[in-house]
């Protein structure tokens, strides 16, 4: 057996334990783990067909693996779509995620090909080879499945990645500045699975070039550690550490209630020049929760917690820069002085908001 096929079967191998496993594991009891089982069964369904066809020839006429070198096709457009609920699922309960409008838009491509090679299966068996419908059924196979490999699956991976990474940035807005150790694993591990996937995707398409197909190797070793990567960390169950945040979730009156105390509140009491400031500890101040707060933030004034409190740092140094009395003070006091941890993320902060050094700005209203 040649490093090729005992790549294939490895990944294979894996990839159905690792299913098993993670099902299995004491504690993963939730949808998350369902789906990210199911991809990886998907996964080795995928790699396994390859391996049976390298091992016994694409001639074979083995009625099983004649069946299931139909099924190839459709389980490469199953499993873009059981990726991005995999990327949902993180976030979602099943019940929000499994609707049928849902499910439509995902898996509709793959219940049309799952039809289509049912019925060319069931009618090859029966249709005298080399007569008319004999070749006209062959060439709906050969043209559907085509068709679903190199254009359908392409558009799925485009669009699922897409949104997948939206979602992801999304999420990623709406828990900035959370101290939830929890929510930024889960967040951390969204973002992996999606480079990881990104990048198995884009080495698949990258070998399928004619000059590059000779290292498709390089295409199986990435396969074989993506494979590993999953199990070890996905078996680890993140989901509903993070929460969605509908945009429902605070009517008008209550966001300009919470917005006129908040205003007063960075004016009065200035909590931005104490270095250590965060969402959850400004929310407390408040009396609301940080989800509320940092929904308000997003919604009201375009940005993060980090860049909000930033606003008001830069424009409380200026004054100080401004002013000649604190001559005195070097720059990296200023910092200090306006709640910045360090000089360097001081003069980063300040460049950003005014496109000028806190060193020039002194210097040109001295």
């Amino acid at each position: 057996m040649d490093l090729k096929l005992i790549l294939l079967f490895l990944i294979s191998f894996l990839s159905f334990g690792g299913s098993v496993f993670i099902l299995l594991k004491k504690g993963n009891k939730s949808f998350s783990v369902s789906v990210l089982a199911a991809f990886l069964m998907c996964i080795g369904l995928i790699f396994f067909q390859t391996f049976l066809i390298n091992f016994y020839g694409p001639e074979n006429s083995n009625s099983f693996l004649v069946f299931y070198s139909y099924m190839f096709f459709v389980l490469c457009l199953v499993l873009p779509p059981t990726f991005y609920m995999y990327v949902l699922s993180l976030v979602q309960k099943g019940k929000e995620i499994v609707t049928f409008n849902r499910l439509q838009l995902f898996y509709i491509p793959a219940v049309l090909l799952f039809v289509i090679n049912i019925f060319s299966f069931v009618s090859l068996e029966n249709l005298q080879p080399k007569t008319e419908k004999y070749n006209m059924v062959i060439n709906v196979l050969r043209y559907s499945n085509f068709i679903s490999l190199f254009f359908v699956f392409l558009l799925q991976n485009v669009f699922y990645l897409f949104f997948s990474w939206r979602f992801y940035i999304s999420q990623k807005v709406i828990l900035q500045g959370s101290q939830s150790r929890e929510s930024n694993i889960t967040l951390n591990w969204m973002k992996w699975f999606i480079i990881l996937y990104t990048i198995l995707m884009g080495t698949l398409y990258l070998f399928q070039l004619s000059p590059l197909m000779p290292g498709k190797i390089v295409f199986r070793v990435f396969s074989l550690v993506y494979v590993c990567v999953i199990i070890y960390f996905g078996s680890r169950n993140y989901q509903f550490v993070l929460e969605k945040i509908k945009g429902q979730m605070l009517d008008e009156k209550k966001i300009a209630e919470l917005k006129g105390e908040l205003l007063p509140y960075m004016e009065n009491e200035k909590p931005y020049l104490n270095y250590d400031v965060s969402l959850n500890s400004l929310a407390q101040a408040l009396n609301t929760n940080s989800k509320y707060l940092s929904y308000l933030i997003n919604k009201e004034f375009k940005t993060n917690f980090s860049s909000f409190i930033n606003t008001y740092r830069i424009e409380e140094a200026k004054i100080l820069l401004s002013n000649p009395v604190n001559d005195i003070y070097t720059i990296e006091t200023i910092a200090e002085m306006t709640g910045f941890k360090s000089k360097s993320a001081f003069n980063t902060a300040f460049k950003k908001f005014t496109n000028l050094t806190p060193s020039k700005y002194k210097l040109m209203h001295s």
